[in-house]
């Protein structure tokens, strides 16, 4: 375990891509891996990384707080999920920032949680973005629907354009605890 910053930057898909829409973050991560010349992760659990090692690509079904302990090795962490929520845009790239959020769902981590784990118990965290497209359809079927695919191809370009321009030796720092 090692609690240094360094220029590595760990990209997160998660959701089920036997459920639709759900699935959408990893059809952007395995657009992205064919534009990168990498190999896509296939299963959960599963991750594929640069030849130099500056950039990894994980699947997930969901996020796990014993994530924590691996975003200290990274400069840079990118969330990327599919969401149904209305009232938001139909394609999201924000930063995210350490945040408690009381949820109904038990079961449910949310990135700020996640983010929030890490700075408690490593005194830092990394600079994190949430990369989310609207799903319109989740039942049974590893098929998009329409609109969702149209929002991965351009959640894919916008990703690749991110990792270029984030290639250059001056990232972000990271949160650090005060």
């Amino acid at each position: 375990m090692s609690t240094s910053v360094n220029p590595k930057t760990l990209v997160i898909a998660y959701g089920n891509r036997d459920r639709q829409d759900d699935g959408a973050g990893w059809h952007i991560l395995a657009q992205a891996a064919s534009q990168l010349g990498l190999q896509a992760p296939e299963l959960p659990g599963e991750w594929t990384e640069s030849e130099d090692g500056s950039l990894r690509l994980l699947y997930l079904y969901q996020l796990l707080p014993e994530l924590a302990e691996d975003l200290i090795d990274y400069a840079q962490v990118i969330f990327m999920d599919a969401h149904n929520a209305a009232e938001w845009p139909e394609l999201v790239f924000e930063p995210v920032s350490p945040a408690w959020v009381h949820s109904a769902f038990t079961h449910h981590l949310s990135i700020g949680e996640l983010l929030a784990i890490t700075q408690t118990l490593y005194s830092c965290c990394p600079v994190a973005w949430m990369l989310s497209v609207r799903g319109y359809a989740f039942e049974f079927s590893q098929t998009l629907s329409p609109l969702t695919s149209l929002l991965v191809n351009q959640a894919t370009d916008l990703l690749c354009s991110h990792l270029h321009q984030e290639s250059s030796p001056n990232l972000p720092k990271a949160h650090q605890k005060e």
